[in-house]
């Protein structure tokens, strides 16, 4: 897809790694196979996705590289360990690259959305979302499309200063 891309266009301006999965399942019960089924997709998914495409922004002397992070990646909530860790190691991993890469003019963040009303949110319970609005100052899940226009702000041409931030979208938990 990026080599037709790059064919086709001569660039690549934004990417969004965006891919995610979530277990619930407690480490004492975690099988190896769990754990890189996580990590594979939540973090080895976004290496290559970014690698594949580094090239022509480099060489483009342009690029706009958002992942897409959890609040249970920097703070420490009652979600599965593995989830937490990929999630928190996305958060590295666009640190590190932003550093390594920003004098090309390509900058890389991420966002770390709270609980919302849409997707991974489905398969929290009722318990644990109720909880969570109990420590969130707007008193509300956030939505899919709040999370969006931040996501669309990031990736713009008015963001061109921000590098390696992790922007966390949570409602003030």
């Amino acid at each position: 897809m990026v080599k037709t891309l790059d064919a086709e266009t001569k660039r690549i301006d934004i990417l969004v790694n965006n891919a995610g999965i979530s277990q619930v399942v407690p480490l004492a019960l975690m099988e190896e196979e769990d754990w890189d089924k996580m990590m594979d997709t939540n973090v080895k998914g976004a290496f290559l996705s970014t690698q594949a495409v580094l090239r022509t922004m480099i060489r483009e002397k342009y690029g706009r590289i958002l992942n897409m992070s959890s609040l249970a990646g920097v703070k420490m909530l009652q979600a599965p360990v593995h989830y937490c860790a990929a999630k928190s190691a996305l958060i590295g991993f666009t640190e590190g690259l932003a550093k390594e890469i920003g004098r090309y003019g390509v900058t890389v963040n991420a966002i770390a959305p709270g609980i919302l009303d849409e997707g991974v949110a489905l398969n929290v319970p009722d318990n644990k979302k109720a909880e969570y609005l109990g420590h969130c100052s707007l008193g509300r899940l956030g939505t899919v499309e709040e999370v969006a226009k931040t996501v669309a702000f990031l990736v713009s041409d008015r963001n061109s200063y921000m590098n390696g931030a992790t922007v966390v979208v949570d409602g003030g938990v």
